[in-house]
């Protein structure tokens, strides 16, 4: 037997190494499709390089055996051949298999490395079992058992290789594909003559024919296979650059669509999409939700709009059929709710022509209604909920503008509610509110559809009426009066309050907002000074009242501290006899220019400014420090009547207020007589308890100017009072009037079945004395007998009475 020497055709063996480095690097591109492709594409391209790759690396195994120089003549079993063609497709379809999951553990890289390695083993030594010659094939087993670990540690390196180069694209990924071809290629090629290495060839012959025949005759094969592999290999690069560059359009317009599905699925804003005739709809999740609808055409769309904004859809729907897009805002009512939506149309171009409009609608609702109460809140008073001032002044510039071009005349009402401050004063400013909110709601319950009623601030109100004739204007003011003037109940307390109106026209009475308003005030302010509860129409000489009145303000505030007040006194008779009983004392003003100024010029001035409270402190204690002082002169003790405002006598501590001025001045409570009138009763149960507790001091009290008022008649047996005064208004035309004579002779009745005195005042005749004495009036005070005199005048008077009487 004979060992066969053998050598390698060095350009082969080039050729081989060419084939290999090839079959790595198309190996290496194809795992970067079968990773990038659907599940598909990825089946096709597992199979694609696993054929292509296998048959480069048989190629590579093939090429290299022929250029393997033998002395024999050797020939190839065409069966066994394609047998280590399918280990090398096989080995392939491994290692591709392998590398194409998303991540690689080292355990399935091993496994798949063991596989490779075995079937690139199977291929080599398969191919070499091919081989028909007069020779026996030998292996080494070192050598035999080296190659296979070579075989699996050349897999390892390609796996691992070709898996962290799948993704690499770009010029740094192509030399970094290039550079691992090399390396595999080397591998490969090792593994291959590492094989070769421990095979031996041994013949029983000795024969060298043919041999350069047979070289030539395998360099044709081999290179010919290697061209038909390099064109196999170079068609599944082709191929592979073609799907790459086909898949990223595809990709992309893929990735496009579904970029454009998921903004129509997920947006959190509705969109419809229309066709151009706005038959055909298809809404997204947020579009059915909002609408409550699957299927919504333009005319359905447009029926759950109001008419406006359904003309307003179609409008610009037409608008964006034609291509312009437009943004816009429409109410919608869906089965549930009325919604508000901001609109936007797109029109949707294909090939340069509207194929649809896509409808984008954000739900504002919400913003809607925070504009709603924003807007709200600032032309409306928060605590009645009427508009408010800046709301009234636009209405008013409106109207003015209005009337000025159609030439109609319209009214304005200035309302300020009476004695409204004594509430806060006394109860607080919550029972103020709620009597505020009670007294908005009459005032728009009597004025309803007629006109406009707002709260300018504070106890003020206004209305503005139009398209109304003057008389109604009155009979409207004269409604509000009655109105206002019922009692309020408010937790519990019964509440007296009353209102004066003014009232302005335009544009009599003023041309501009500014005029119109002060006008109604000035006459309201005149209503005040006429006795409260009432209205009255502007005149332009309440302009020159008005100005009396600014001035009387700023004056009083110095009168009290420089001693320009004084006291009169008017005496209180005894209806039978005509002896003194009483003295009323009633304050003066004597001013420094104007001279003596009545009560009725600065006493509504006082309450308004509250200057009234210390007045009327400075009143009670000169009042009974005179009263102590004729006591102390020797003159008769009587009794002196002492007028309070509802402010001062509303106040917490009114009561200890006259126990102290009684203490500091030694006079005994039941020689002060305290006159209340009915408008103190602004609340009747403060009223009681403070009546009661003055009873208890052992002050006397009277109510004046009885039946002007509003009070129930029961407060007469409920008050703990001791006398009540007739007002002048009745006894003054009782010789006229019958029902003058009747009411007086009825309160008369009434008191004595209540046990009170009765005393009358502005008794001016004898024929009115008579009438009184005749219905047993205990007392009368009046004209008659004396005015009103200064303390020198009445001291004197007194003493000559004391005279007349001893």
């Amino acid at each position: 037997m004979n060992t066969l020497s053998h050598s390698y055709n060095l350009g082969l063996v080039s050729f081989s190494y060419l084939l290999a480095v090839l079959a790595s690097y198309t190996a290496l591109n194809v795992s970067a499709r079968i990773h990038g492709s659907p599940s598909k594409g990825r089946l096709f391209w597992l199979c694609t390089g696993a054929v292509s790759m296998g048959l480069g690396i048989w190629a590579m195994h093939f090429v290299a055996m022929l250029a393997l120089h033998l002395s024999i003549q050797v020939h190839y079993d065409v069966g066994i051949v394609f047998l280590s063609i399918l280990f090398a497709i096989i080995a392939s379809g491994i290692a591709l298999w392998v590398i194409s999951t998303h991540s690689l553990t080292g355990k399935r890289l091993l496994v798949g490395a063991l596989f490779m390695g075995a079937g690139i083993a199977s291929m080599h030594y398969t191919g070499m079992a091919a081989m028909q010659m007069d020779a026996v094939i030998t292996y080494d087993w070192f050598w035999f058992s080296l190659s296979i670990l070579v075989a699996i540690a050349v897999s390892v390196v390609a796996l691992q290789l070709t898996y962290r180069l799948r993704n690499a694209d770009s010029a740094k990924g192509f030399r970094l594909k290039l550079l691992a071809g090399l390396l595999m290629g080397a591998a490969v090629a090792g593994m291959h003559y590492t094989g070769m290495f421990a095979t031996t060839f041994v013949s029983g012959h000795h024969t060298v024919a043919k041999e350069a025949y047979m070289a030539a005759d395998a360099r044709m094969i081999a290179y010919a296979v290697g061209v038909v592999t390099l064109l196999i290999l170079g068609v599944t690069l082709v191929s592979i650059y073609m799907d790459k560059l086909f898949a990223g359009k595809t990709r992309r317009i893929i990735e496009s669509d579904q970029r454009y599905i998921s903004l129509f699925e997920h947006n959190y804003d509705a969109v419809i999409f229309y066709s151009v005739d706005g038959k055909e709809s298809v809404l997204n999740p947020a579009a059915i939700r909002l609408t409550e609808e699957k299927w919504l055409p333009l005319e359905a769309f447009i029926r759950m709009c109001d008419i406006e904004d359904g003309e307003c859809v179609a409008s610009f729907f037409e608008l964006a059929v034609r291509g312009e897009s437009r943004n816009y805002e429409v109410a919608l009512t869906t089965q549930q709710r009325q919604i508000h939506l901001n609109m936007t149309n797109v029109p949707v171009f294909v090939d340069h022509k509207v194929a649809g409009v896509f409808l984008i609608a954000r739900d504002v609702t919400v913003q809607k209604q925070a504009e709603a109460k924003v807007n709200y809140l600032a032309f409306h008073d928060a605590l009645t909920g009427l508009p408010n001032r800046r709301f009234v002044e636009e209405k008013l510039d409106t109207m003015i503008e209005e009337a000025r071009q159609l030439e109609y005349i319209f009214y304005v009402m200035f309302l300020d509610l009476d004695r409204f401050k004594l509430v806060n004063d006394s109860l607080g400013h919550d029972y103020g509110d709620l009597l505020l909110k009670e007294a908005a709601m009459r005032l728009s319950n009597c004025i309803g559809q007629r006109g406009v009623v707002s709260r300018l601030g504070g106890d003020e109100f206004m209305v503005i009426m139009a398209d109304v004739s003057e008389e109604t204007v009155v009979q409207v003011a004269d409604s509000l009066n009655r109105t206002i003037e019922q009692s309020f109940l408010i937790n519990g307390h019964e509440l007296y309050i009353t209102t004066s109106i003014g009232i302005s026209r335009y544009p009599m009475d003023g041309e501009d907002r500014h005029g119109l308003m002060k006008t109604a005030d000035t006459a309201m302010y005149s209503a005040k000074e006429r006795g409260k509860n009432s209205y009255h129409m502007f005149a332009p000489d309440l302009q020159q009242i008005t100005s009396d009145k600014m001035f009387i303000q700023n004056e009083l505030n110095r009168a009290l501290a420089l001693g320009e007040l004084t006291l009169y006194y008017q005496p209180q008779v005894n209806a039978s006899d005509g002896t003194i009983v009483g003295m009323e004392a009633l304050i003066r003003w004597n001013h420094p220019e104007r001279g003596l100024v009545s009560p009725d010029q600065f006493i509504a001035v006082a309450e308004e400014t509250g200057l009234i409270v210390p007045i009327g402190a400075w009143v009670l204690q000169t009042a009974c420090q005179q009263n102590k002082v004729w006591q102390d002169l020797g003159l008769p003790p009587i009794r002196v009547a002492v007028n309070l405002s509802a402010r001062q006598f509303l106040k917490k501590d009114f009561t200890q207020m006259v126990a102290d001025i009684l203490e500091q001045t030694g006079l005994a409570p039941h020689f002060l007589e305290l006159e209340i009138t009915e408008s103190t009763m602004i609340d009747v149960h403060r009223a009681s308890n403070t009546l009661a507790e003055l009873k208890q001091l052992g002050v006397y009290i009277a109510i004046d100017d009885f039946g002007t008022g509003y009070s129930s008649l029961s407060y007469l047996k409920e008050f703990p009072l001791n006398r009540l005064k007739i007002d002048r208004s009745f006894v003054r035309d009782m010789k006229k009037s019958a029902s003058n004579r009747a009411i007086v002779s009825t309160i008369i009745s009434m008191a004595h079945h209540l046990e009170l005195k009765v005393i009358a005042e502005g008794v001016e005749t004898n024929d009115e004395l008579a009438f009184l004495q005749e219905h047993l009036c205990e007392e009368v005070q009046g004209y008659l007998f004396s005015k009103p005199l200064p303390l020198e005048e009445i001291t004197s008077y007194m003493q000559e009475q004391t005279l007349k009487i001893s």
